[in-house]
């Protein structure tokens, strides 16, 4: 008898590893019968989570740590899941052929951002998929790096992701920090440039985590484990190379013949096998995921989100790993 899990993820290319399990039979092979729930934002994510509406939620780990501590309504307990994938996001800013922002003295980078700024005749609009988001962090350190300050010099506005393409497209906004392939298409449509990512400012860092509820993990001694299994063998199909049209075509279909209805030149070219220091990578491994989590808690401290007593439980319920003792 399978055992029933609903899963809420967005319209993501870095949601390979479900797509892939569902439709290739491999969550039925461990036992599992997943139901994959397309949800318009990560705040109804959230909400699914706290409010029964979902059993687990493939997700970055600073929305995750704020919905535990009782950010949306009330606390619930998350385990820290399964990491899925790292790196893959992009900041795409209005224009082509932009100068570069990065890679160059700080002189000049503060100079060709002012430059595309003022260019603008307007503050720029930059969105971000979520405030508690490895997004928001991202686009932080970068304007930290350009010197300019995220609430003089830009205006900072939450959309969901896919929505981003056609807000760049109707001048709602000026540029953006999202995950794959939404960086990608706008580049090809020639709508922005990306001038940075996750492969920039946080190499390799983990970016979304299949988190479950205690409730759902609870329910069977062995579920964790099936689930772990199944995720495990999935990733290892998406990371084959050979199996890379496969898999962007299952992303392209439409949503209802079990796809994600994303663009398939754009997902093709972030694919993990693709030299391109912008693609995505998927891991299902827990090593070094602590420290992928520690530059996240420490960037949520600087910005206030964290206080001591948060730190604290998240110690408590396993989020945070105590340093070994030498």
């Amino acid at each position: 008898m399978s055992s029933a899990i609903r899963i809420g993820l967005l319209r993501l290319a870095d949601s390979a590893p479900l797509i892939i399990a569902r439709n290739l039979g491999i969550f039925e092979k461990h036992g599992l019968d997943a139901e994959l729930i397309v949800s318009p934002s990560w705040a109804n994510i959230a909400d699914g989570l706290v409010w029964n509406g979902l059993d687990a939620a493939l997700v970055f780990p600073p929305l995750a740590i704020m919905t535990a501590l009782g950010h949306r309504g009330r606390e619930i307990d998350l385990h820290r899941g399964i990491p899925i994938s790292r790196g893959g996001n992009t900041v795409v800013l209005r224009g082509q052929h932009l100068p570069p922002f990065l890679g160059t003295d700080d002189v000049t980078k503060h100079r060709n951002f002012e430059s595309w700024r003022t260019g603008l005749s307007r503050r720029p609009k930059l969105a971000v998929v979520h405030l508690y988001s490895t997004h928001f962090l991202i686009l932080m350190d970068l304007l930290k790096s350009l010197h300019a300050h995220p609430e003089q010099d830009v205006e900072i506005v939450i959309m969901p992701p896919d929505r981003m393409i056609d807000a760049l497209a109707a001048a709602e906004i000026d540029g953006f920090c999202a995950g794959p392939p939404w960086g990608m298409e706008a580049d090809l449509r020639g709508l922005g440039s990306i001038v940075a990512g996750s492969a920039n400012i946080h190499t390799g860092h983990l970016e979304k985590t299949l988190v479950t509820t205690q409730r759902w993990s609870q329910s069977s001694p062995t579920l964790s484990q099936d689930l772990h299994a199944a995720i495990g063998e999935a990733t290892r199909f998406c990371m084959n190379p050979s199996n890379s049209a496969e898999v962007v075509r299952q992303l392209s279909n439409s949503i209802a013949n079990g796809g994600l209805s994303l663009p398939s030149e754009a997902t093709a070219q972030i694919m993990p096998c693709q030299n391109n220091p912008h693609a995505m990578q998927f891991d299902f491994s827990t090593l070094n995921a602590d420290l992928s989590i520690n530059w996240m808690v420490q960037a949520m401290q600087a910005q206030s989100w964290l206080t001591p007593a948060n730190m604290k439980r998240l110690y408590e319920i396993g989020w945070l790993k105590p340093a070994p003792i030498s």
